[in-house]
């Protein structure tokens, strides 16, 4: 009875498979979905992305911007070398958030 309730608890949620960023421009796209997620959710349309990314020994660091309903937001993303993407850190400087 045990294993079975194992089972169904397993099928009911399931894993997810977090992605491991060794190089900054690995980044990039993870820093982008964070931050155009953030105003969907709040209702407001992002588009126009761009960034530059660099390493620094062990940090990796995506500087990007984002515009917003007319407004441009300034977005820093930061991990540890070889850090699962969960671990990744958004800063957005915008007060609408």
């Amino acid at each position: 009875m045990n294993t079975l309730l194992l089972i169904a608890t397993l099928t009911a949620y399931p894993s997810h498979d977090y992605i491991v960023i060794n190089k900054a421009s690995e980044l990039v796209p993870w820093c982008r979905a964070e931050a155009e997620a953030r105003y969907v959710a709040r209702g407001m349309t992002p588009y126009q992305w761009s960034a530059s990314y660099s390493d620094r020994g062990k940090m990796l660091q995506v500087t990007g911007r984002l515009r917003v309903d007319g407004q441009d937001a300034e977005v820093r993303c930061r991990i540890a070398r070889g850090a699962r993407d969960h671990y990744a850190t958004i800063e957005i400087d915008d007060p609408r958030l």
